[in-house]
């Protein structure tokens, strides 16, 4: 059924209009504040200093050399391990492969500088557990490999960035027709002669879209570049962004924002990239409404083997990551060899007494359920009008919606920051202004879940409703709705699960009124507070969990 009524007409513009400042708004304000003089909300004027500043600093050159190379290192890494993961699980018989394909998003729950925490106290030169364990062993004074480096930078942020690409890829492998591939064996051709120019020929645009993507996440990221970049003395744009505003004295805010502008520059070419990939994916697809078929690939005595790497894995970025935490959590204070002697659980009882860390929980909680259900609505509406309808400008709505994908968590957060120090609209310091930025951070996610379920749903169902004498919102109601249930449902734990533990998009909004976990979180990591850190983030891996596998449970989500 084509969308041409008046009413829907009068929610295409409303939802256009909303979306366009929702985005245009803290945008225009950053660049606004990267060529103003003064604090935001303070008297100043123009001035292209901070620009001038960038451009001429030696330093800039620096930094954009290691941003490229720590993202691409990291995307390399991220795409190369979850498409072996996922070909494993998808499209082999390895033994247990059912079991080991959830396995690797397990560790999306964790913030990011969680993981980074893991392997500092794993990999740090003096006090790392394995680089003691290596000195003691041996008796030599160099580590196994020091965390603190270019190559630790991209370690740590590419096996974190394996759970989103997986999820990306495995989808991509189960929807894959394997016609294709069985004619090849049919011809004869051996099975490493058709993965190499049969399967990867036809994956490759989806891993060059992912890797895009992956990419764009890695040069916005903050966490790793602060915990791991910093004490190595390797700098990017975001480490830098983060020193001009929270650790100079005085804060310097336009600076900072030049630098975010500069950033942004570079993700919108990135993006505009990616979406050219994934529209010449649109034209690799083999997928149809007849005859398709994904079969599995029998790896005869090779499936042992690739059971031995979901297994290494298991171990890799998993056990070794979860124990590390959950070993430091026990500890009254760190000691790499006396780690048995003196456990105890009274970090997680201090966690529990924290008024402050509570208190950010229920703030957390009230967010992300925020941001999730509005973010799930609106971008239903969004693909929805965007499929459905005939409008001219129909497409529009959908592109303006998925942009903030090219906006770093950073530089959501700095435009809001000087929107709302700038206006007086007295909404700064409250929880709104958090849910603000997850919306428009979150709302291309949304849109990628809800997307593909609504041109799934033919038009004959709906055409069928309206013969039968429905109007528009009763056929939405009774037909689309139920339909696109499964996917709203599990973009919003999706959406509710990533903003829970977001933090570079609210570090700048966060008051003591309106603070949410993951800046609480951050705080324990500026204080030293290590343990208390991991206590609360085991705690906070349990609730997340536990969220996940009861709506898993109830709704019957399903991993695609």
């Amino acid at each position: 059924m084509q969308l041409t009524s008046n009413p829907v007409a009068v929610l295409f513009w409303i939802a256009l209009a909303f979306t366009i400042l929702l985005i245009i708004y803290p945008i225009s304000f950053l660049l606004y504040g990267s060529i103003w003089s003064a604090r935001p909300g303070s008297a100043g004027g123009f001035t292209l200093a901070h620009y001038a500043r960038a451009f001429t600093d030696p330093n800039t050159i620096v930094l954009l050399v290691n941003s490229f190379v720590y993202a691409l290192g990291s995307a390399l890494l991220a795409v190369s391990v979850s498409s072996i993961l996922a070909f494993i699980t998808a499209r082999t018989d390895a033994p247990f492969r059912k079991v080991f394909r959830f396995v690797p998003v397990l560790p999306l729950i964790l913030p990011g500088f969680v993981d980074n925490l893991a392997w500092i106290y794993l990999f740090s030169p003096n006090a790392g557990l394995v680089n003691v364990w290596f000195k003691d062993s041996l008796g030599v004074s160099f580590p196994l490999f020091n965390i603190y480096s270019m190559v630790g930078m991209i370690w740590v942020m590419g096996i974190s960035l394996v759970p989103t690409t997986y999820l990306v890829i495995y989808s991509a492998f189960t929807t894959m027709d394997s016609s294709l591939e069985e004619a090849a064996r049919i011809a004869g051709a051996k099975l490493t002669a058709v993965v190499r120019h049969v399967t990867i020929p036809i994956m490759r645009p989806a891993i060059i879209s992912v890797f895009l993507l992956v990419f764009i996440i890695a040069f916005e990221s903050f966490e790793t570049p602060a915990m791991v970049g910093l004490p190595a003395r390797i700098e990017v744009f975001m480490s830098q962004i983060y020193q001009s505003i929270a650790w100079n004295i005085p804060p310097n805010y336009g600076l900072g924002t030049a630098y975010a502008s500069i950033l942004l520059v570079v993700t919108v070419g990135t993006v505009y990239l990616y979406r050219r990939a994934t529209r010449r994916a649109e034209r690799f697809r083999v997928i149809t409404g007849k005859g398709y078929r994904s079969h599995i690939i029998h790896l005869g005595r090779w499936k042992y083997f690739a059971t031995s790497i979901l297994v290494v894995y298991l171990i890799i970025h998993v056990f070794l990551v979860f124990s590390t935490v959950f070993l430091l959590s026990v500890q009254p204070f760190w000691n790499p060899r006396d780690l048995i002697s003196k456990l105890t659980f009274q970090n997680y009882y201090l966690v529990l007494e924290r008024s402050r860390i509570v208190n950010s929980l229920f703030n957390s909680v009230i967010v992300s359920s925020a941001a999730a259900s509005i973010v799930i609505v609106m971008a239903t509406l969004v693909a929805y009008i965007s499929k459905k309808s005939r409008f001219k400008w129909r497409a529009a709505i959908e592109g303006i919606g998925t942009l903030p994908i090219a906006f770093p968590g950073f530089v959501i957060g700095l435009g809001f920051l000087w929107m709302f120090l700038t206006l007086p609209l007295g909404v700064y310091g409250t929880i709104q202004v958090i849910v603000l930025a997850f919306l428009v951070k979150y709302l291309p996610h949304g849109i990628r879940f809800t997307t593909g379920a609504i041109t799934q749903v033919h038009t004959d169902l709906e055409e069928s409703s309206a013969i039968a004498g429905a109007d528009w919102i009763a056929t939405v109601k009774n037909i689309t709705i139920p339909l696109l249930r499964p996917a709203m449902l599990a973009g919003w734990v999706y959406i509710f699960i990533i903003s829970f533990k977001e933090l570079s998009s609210v570090i700048f909004l966060i008051t003591p009124r309106n603070e949410v976990l993951a800046a609480a979180l951050w705080d324990l990591w500026v204080n030293g507070s290590v343990e208390l850190l991991s206590a609360a983030s085991i705690l906070l891996a349990i609730l997340l969990w536990s969220i996940v596998a009861v709506t898993m449970g109830i709704f019957k989500l399903r991993i695609r």
